[in-house]
């Protein structure tokens, strides 16, 4: 069997079969995300904001482009999901200020949702900016240090420290910025939101063992960020030497 491409930037170049599949689907994930975060339910004591029911997948799949792509891949990803959340909430934002026909009784309701939806957006964007970063580099780090082993800890250590920088950002931006949420909802509604995302991913383990197998052996690629920029902000281009040597 072809050994797999574990060097970053070679990695960042080859050409992926599933990659564009899979980044919509990460999309999807954030926008629903984004646009449901206000409404919480409760299963006994405890409050939850409804999007957690989506948002673990956004980590879920962050892992699986981490863990095959490499960070630098990653970073695009999470770049071009934040430049589509923008356009969405805008674009809503626009629409909930269009005054209504005569026979639209749902405005206030469709306001009500959307109006708020650029501050959820920015809110979002925060919080997943820090928290993806977070989850990203650890895993990244973690896979370096250990040797590739340990998938499940490094999985699941890099989603708990990634869910509590994103949740706490989320939904202290929410309430500072648009009064989304109560003082008293604030505190559980991180815990509940870090404890749920964090057992939802162990328990999904097995699932994302066998799919992250078969998409490196697909892709042939199992990227270690070894030398890898880790600065959310950097975008350079890749040498001639990194394209001659996938050319190989």
């Amino acid at each position: 069997m072809k050994p797999y491409i574990t060097d970053p930037a070679v990695s960042a170049s080859y050409p992926h079969k599933y990659l564009g599949i899979f980044g919509m689907l990460w999309v999807t994930f954030l926008i629903v995300a984004t646009f449901t975060a206000t409404k919480t339910f409760s299963i006994g004591p405890v409050v939850f904001s409804v999007a957690i029911l989506a948002y673990p997948f956004t980590y879920i799949f962050a892992d699986i482009f981490t863990e095959v792509y490499g960070y630098r891949v990653t970073r695009k990803i999470v770049w071009t999901g934040f430049v589509c959340v923008l356009i969405a909430s805008l674009v809503t934002y626009l629409y909930s200020i269009v005054p209504p026909s005569d026979s639209y009784t749902y405005n206030e309701a469709f306001r009500s949702i959307f109006l708020v939806s650029p501050i959820i957006a920015i809110a979002t964007m925060l919080g997943f900016f820090g928290g993806e970063l977070t989850n990203s580099y650890i895993l990244a780090k973690l896979k370096i240090f250990t040797a590739g082993r340990w998938q499940g800890v490094r999985y699941i250590g890099s989603t708990l420290g990634g869910q509590f920088v994103d949740n706490t950002t989320f939904f202290l931006f929410a309430f500072l910025a648009a009064g989304v949420f109560t003082v008293s909802e604030l505190l559980p509604l991180v815990l509940s939101s870090v404890a749920f995302t964090t057992i939802w991913e162990t328990l999904i383990l097995p699932i994302t063992y066998r799919f992250i197998a078969f998409l490196k052996h697909a892709e042939g690629l199992d990227t270690y960020d070894k030398g890898t920029n880790f600065n959310p902000f950097a975008f350079r281009q890749l040498s001639a030497s990194n394209l001659v040597l996938k050319s190989d």
